[in-house]
C-alpha cells in the first residue's frame, strides 16, 4: 500500500470507521507499523473525528480486527500488536543495553589479559 492510494481512497478515515475490506485493513496495518507519516495521518483523522462529534471508537483486540489468519499477518505487526508502547520501549532498551554490554565486557577482558602478561 502506498501513500498515493491511502490519500486517494481516504484509507485512514475508512480504517477508523471500520469500512475497509479485510485485505485493505491488513495491508494498511502492516504499512502503518513502519510508516510514521501514516501513523500521524491516522492520529490526525482520529482527532478530527473526535473533535467533530463522531462517536468514540473503542479499539478492538488485534485478533478480531481481521478475518485473515494470523499467520498471514506480517510478523512485525503481530509482534507490536501484542505489547503496549511502554513494554516495547523496555524490550528495545534492554536489547540495546545487552548489545552494548557484551562488546564492552569483552574489551575490558582483553585489556585485563594484556595487562596480566609480563
Amino acid at each position: 500500500m502506498d501513500h498515493r492510494y491511502i490519500d486517494e481512497h481516504s484509507v485512514a478515515e475508512r480504517y477508523l470507521d471500520r469500512k475497509l475490506s479485510a485485505e485493505e485493513r491488513v495491508a494498511f496495518e502492516a504499512h502503518v507499523v513502519d510508516c510514521q507519516e501514516c501513523t500521524d495521518r491516522l492520529m490526525l483523522a482520529e482527532m478530527f473525528h473526535a473533535r467533530n462529534g463522531f462517536a468514540q471508537r473503542t479499539p478492538q483486540p488485534f485478533s478480531s480486527l481481521t478475518a485473515v489468519p494470523e499467520q498471514e499477518i506480517p510478523l512485525r505487526a503481530r509482534f507490536i500488536a501484542h505489547f503496549r508502547p511502554w513494554q516495547l520501549v523496555v524490550i528495545f532498551a534492554a536489547a540495546a543495553l545487552l548489545l552494548l554490554a557484551i562488546p564492552t565486557a569483552y574489551f575490558f577482558w582483553e585489556l585485563s589479559q594484556l595487562a596480566a602478561q609480563p
